[in-house]
């Protein structure tokens, strides 16, 4: 073999076949370099922001379901959310900005109210199996694109995952009777599953145990009323669920990082460095 020391660089005519590999070649080479260890309880932390959008999902689906079944009128939970909702506003918004959130809501209402006898009979040539079947799809891609951030300091960007829930309530509200009934559960559900969730980011800015504290009324609430409407078989699995979630799946995370097997070497593209020409 000659002597001469073997380069990494194709453009050099060398006395090596074209197969021939370096001892020198994998001196660079780094396995894991990226990979981040994570803790268990900040995993457990970052998954609640998962768990508190979902139990908000439940919870417009299972007030559905009573309205549904006639178990309780549609406004006695609009009151409740609008009261909390304008509570929330409150803490978070300074007073001399607190005038445009109100604003928009009111507009919202205002429209709601217009275009409710019109949503009520959006459905009514549609089969219930066809309902059902969208309704899943449609709170599937509604939890699957929600804007899950931890970054703080980010905007909070939550254009996709509303649309799809605006489609996924005007549906429900679409089987219900009257509409009042139809109005009333459109307010309850965009105070619940768009407004919350902002002003929760907010709340997490300011003062973070703001957001465990709504997690664990959000979901004794969620609790009580799947009790009420569905009975204690579905409340256990509402906690299985839950518990799937917050403990399960951080421990699931945590062991896939064993089988993570990033490698950096020579072969890498390079990147070159742009200068720019003054």
């Amino acid at each position: 073999m000659s002597t001469v020391r073997w380069k990494k660089l194709l453009y050099l005519r060398q006395p090596y076949p074209d197969n021939y590999t370096d001892t020198s070649f994998l001196d660079q080479l780094r396995r894991n370099t990226t990979v981040a260890k994570y803790s268990y309880l900040k995993l457990v932390h970052d998954f609640t922001l998962v768990a508190f959008y979902g139990l908000l999902l439940l919870l417009v689906n299972v007030n559905f379901s009573a309205i549904y079944m006639k178990l309780w009128s549609a406004h006695v939970p609009t009151c409740l959310s609008s009261f909390i909702t304008t509570l929330l506003v409150c803490l978070d918004s300074p007073y001399n900005t607190r005038k445009r959130p109100f604003m928009l809501y009111m507009l919202i209402c205002m429209l709601l109210l217009v275009f409710s006898p019109v949503l009520r009979s959006l459905t009514q040539s549609t089969s219930l199996d066809s309902i059902w079947a969208l309704l899943l799809i449609l709170t599937c891609l509604t939890a699957a694109f929600h804007d899950y951030t931890l970054d703080l300091d980010a905007t909070y960007r939550n254009i996709m995952s509303t649309n799809m829930s605006f489609a996924n309530l005007i549906v429900l509200a679409s089987r219900l009777p009257s509409s009042m009934s139809v109005f009333s559960f459109l307010v309850f559900s965009i105070e619940v599953t768009v407004f919350i969730p902002l002003i929760d980011f907010h709340l997490r800015k300011r003062l973070h145990s703001a957001h465990f504290v709504a997690l664990v009324m959000v979901f004794c609430t969620v609790a009580w009323v799947i009790y009420r409407v569905h009975g204690l078989l579905f409340l256990g699995l509402y906690a299985a669920g839950i518990f799937l979630i917050l403990v399960c799946l951080p421990m699931y995370f945590i062991f896939l990082q064993r089988y993570k097997n990033e490698l950096q070497g020579p072969w890498d593209t390079a990147k070159p460095v742009l200068k720019s020409i003054s």
